[in-house]
């Protein structure tokens, strides 16, 4: 296995902890925000709603864009898990813009043409860790 990116939302926190559990016990390392360690500036708006009203020049912010970015761009592969908000959707055009090999997990309520950037959609994580199985075959 290698080392993945996991992105989603707060709302979806314990989706994203199966997607995050299942690779793990698979044998990848995962970097996710429901597990990221933050320093004191950047944690309080690590929580769920931290971030929403705080201006995006605050050092914590600045902070916490600088830790995921350096870990977005360590990864080797992008799993985004469904549904998801534009923060999520954001990281996903960057990893596939850095040439990362992008993943979905859960439902996909409508049709995106730009979620074509997927390699593959699967319904869950044990779906997924399939797949990847499979596919290193």
């Amino acid at each position: 296995m290698s080392d993945f990116f996991i992105a989603g939302s707060w709302r979806n926190r314990d989706a994203v902890l199966q997607v995050v559990e299942a690779l793990e016990r698979s044998g990848a390392s995962t970097y996710s925000f429901v597990r990221a360690q933050y320093d004191d500036d950047a944690s309080a708006f690590a929580e769920p709603g931290g971030a929403d009203e705080a201006a995006l020049d605050d050092p914590g912010i600045r902070k916490l864009f600088a830790q995921d970015l350096e870990a977005l761009r360590a990864a080797d592969q992008f799993v985004l898990v469904l549904p998801a908000g534009a923060a999520a959707h954001i990281e996903a055009g960057i990893a596939f813009g850095l040439g990362k090999r992008c993943l979905a997990v859960g439902p996909v309520d409508r049709s995106e043409t730009l979620y074509r950037i997927f390699d593959r959609v699967t319904a869950d994580a044990a779906g997924l860790v399939r797949h990847l199985d499979a596919a290193e075959r």
